[in-house]
C-alpha cells in the first residue's frame, strides 16, 4: 500500500510505488530529479549499486566515499562519489538519523541459506529466499551488464558497529517507521536496488516492503549544503559542472 506524503507536493512526484520484500528494482534517475526511499514499518533493508547511465563503466566508489568523507558512517549533506571523482547522488535528507551501512556487502544464495535455512524454489515456489547478489545480476542484465559489473553496495536502513577494534557486528537498532532517506542524482543515475534481508541478518527471512517515491525539485543553489560539505565535495560539483558543459 502506497503512504501519502504529507510534505510533498503532489504535482512534483513523478513515480511513487512499493517495492515488496525480496524483490529488486532499477531505474535511471534523471539529473536534478531526487528519490525519496522509506521503511514504512521501520523494518526495511535495501542494498544499492549507482552508476553513471550515460556511461556505467563510471560507478560508485566505496572506498572514496569513505575515504574524502572521513567517515564511514553517511548521514545528510554527504555525497556518494563516483571513481572519476564526481557525485553521483547526495544525500539531501535522512530521517533514520544516520542508518547507512557501506561496509558489510551484500548477501548471496549460500550465505541466506546459512543464516535462514532453506528456502529454495524447489521447496517453496515463488516465495523462495532471494539473495542480493541473484537481485542484482537479474536487474544489470536488463542493461545489459552482469557479473563484472558488480560493485560495493550501500545498506539502507541498517547499521553495523565495529567493536575490539575490527569486529563487525550488526546493530539491533532500526530506525522509526516512516523515516526515509532522499537522494537526488547529480547526473543521469543508474540506480539498482535489492530489498532482501541485510547480509548479516539471521532468523526469519521476512523482508519488509519499501517505497520509493521520485519527484522533481528545485536546481542546486550556490549555498547548497552537500555541494559545501567540504573542499572535496566543492570540487567534485565542479567536475560535474565541467562534464556537463
Amino acid at each position: 500500500m502506497i503512504t501519502k506524503h504529507k510534505n510533498l507536493n503532489s504535482d512534483a512526484i513523478l513515480l511513487d510505488e512499493v517495492i515488496p520484500g525480496g524483490a529488486k528494482w532499477s531505474k535511471i534517475i534523471k539529473r536534478g530529479h531526487t528519490l525519496r526511499i522509506t521503511t514504512k514499518d521501520g523494518l526495511g533493508s535495501l542494498s544499492a549499486m549507482f552508476y553513471n547511465a550515460d556511461n556505467t563503466a563510471e560507478r560508485f566508489n566505496s572506498a572514496d566515499t569513505v575515504k574524502l568523507q572521513h567517515n564511514a558512517y553517511f548521514c545528510k549533506g554527504r555525497v556518494l562519489y563516483s571513481e572519476l571523482g564526481r557525485v553521483l547522488l547526495s544525500i539531501t535528507e535522512d530521517t533514520t538519523e544516520g542508518f547507512f551501512d557501506a561496509i558489510a556487502g551484500i548477501s548471496n544464495p549460500r550465505l541466506v541459506k546459512k543464516n535462514f535455512g532453506e528456502g529454495d524454489f524447489e521447496h517453496i515456489r515463488n516465495r523462495y529466499y532471494k539473495s542480493d547478489r541473484e537481485n542484482f545480476l537479474i536487474e544489470l542484465g536488463k542493461y545489459g551488464m552482469g557479473k563484472r559489473d558488480m560493485i560495493p553496495a550501500i545498506n539502507f536502513f541498517r547499521k553495523v558497529d565495529i567493536k575490539e577494534g575490527s569486529k563487525l557486528e550488526l546493530s539491533s537498532a532500526r530506525p522509526k517507521p516512516e523515516s526515509y532517506i532522499e537522494l537526488r542524482a547529480e547526473m543521469n543515475v543508474l540506480l539498482v536496488l535489492s530489498n532482501t534481508p541485510h547480509v548479516m541478518e539471521e532468523g526469519k527471512y521476512n523482508p519488509s516492503d519499501v517505497q520509493v517515491t521520485l519527484y522533481t525539485g528545485a536546481p542546486v543553489a550556490e549555498d547548497d549544503f552537500c555541494m559545501n560539505f567540504s573542499p572535496q565535495s566543492q570540487r567534485a560539483f565542479i567536475n560535474n559542472a565541467r562534464y556537463f558543459a
